[in-house]
């Protein structure tokens, strides 16, 4: 059980660092290889961190670097069409145990805790923004730029949607096994699909990543089908959009001195 496995861990934290550090020292062999889980984009650099949970276990922050991987340009349709052909290749959110076991992908299904619940203008959120957004394909928005500007009425009318939106989310995301298609979510939102992405689009503050993801997809979060069948583990991988967010990641976690050590 989940409680016997903390338990465990409490008991001898030692041995399991040290096979976390050998596990992980073999899965950077892996994915430096030429016939790694990145597909003949070669692994050039990276940045790593370890934390360690209150129970004990320890975890790794990780930035990649990948050798020819494209770089996104909002104004360059190539580039854009490039980033997504890359997500598209490297990240996964599917619920479907061709990628990986069942077992697995339970792994990476989110759910709730103390931890991630936010209290926002009275209402009790996810901080990871989770359920996600059900998307047809892969997609790379933008927010409205200066010359969109929505009217207040637009606004107000977008935020009612989104409210509609995300409580009809939290009733699908709690059914795993739904079989709900696409479409059919944009039926039960009463909403065609143009309308759906300029309601994402109106609570953007930058570009963001939307990957293909089903409605019973909702609270996986993503990863890489070779990377999780040989760590079997959860993880969550994210293509890098923002030169400048990327460096604020790491300047905060080199300076974040608020690490999580168990007492023992």
């Amino acid at each position: 059980s989940y409680e016997k496995r903390c338990e465990l861990i409490r008991q001898d934290p030692v041995t399991c660092v040290r096979y976390f550090e050998h596990k992980l020292k073999c899965l950077w062999e892996i994915l430096s290889a030429p016939c790694g889980p990145f597909q003949g984009y070669e692994l050039v650099d990276k940045y790593v961190r370890t934390e360690f949970q209150v129970r004990g276990s320890p975890h790794v922050h990780a930035l990649l670097w990948l050798k020819n991987a494209p770089k996104y340009d909002k104004n360059n349709p190539e580039s854009i069409e490039r980033c997504v052909e890359f997500i598209d290749k490297l990240i996964s959110v599917s619920s479907q145990p061709t990628e990986c076991s069942e077992e697995l992908i339970s792994l990476q299904r989110h759910k709730h805790s103390h931890t991630c619940k936010q209290h926002v203008n009275g209402c009790i959120i996810c901080r990871f923004g989770i359920p996600y957004f059900p998307m047809s394909k892969t997609m790379i928005l933008e927010p409205f730029s200066d010359d969109e500007k929505l009217s207040k009425k637009e606004r107000d009318e977008i935020s009612k949607s989104r409210q509609n939106v995300k409580e009809e989310l939290d009733r699908i995301s709690k059914d795993k096994d739904t079989s709900l298609t696409f479409e059919e979510f944009l039926k039960k939102i009463n909403m065609n699909e143009e309308q759906y992405i300029k309601m994402i689009r109106a609570g953007l503050k930058k570009a963001k990543v939307f990957l293909k993801r089903a409605p019973n997809e909702t609270r996986i979060n993503a990863y890489n089908p070779m990377i999780m069948s040989l760590h079997r583990a959860n993880m969550d991988i994210q293509y890098i959009l923002d030169p400048y967010t990327c460096l604020k990641y790491c300047v905060e976690y080199i300076n974040n001195l608020k690490m999580e050590c168990p007492s023992f």
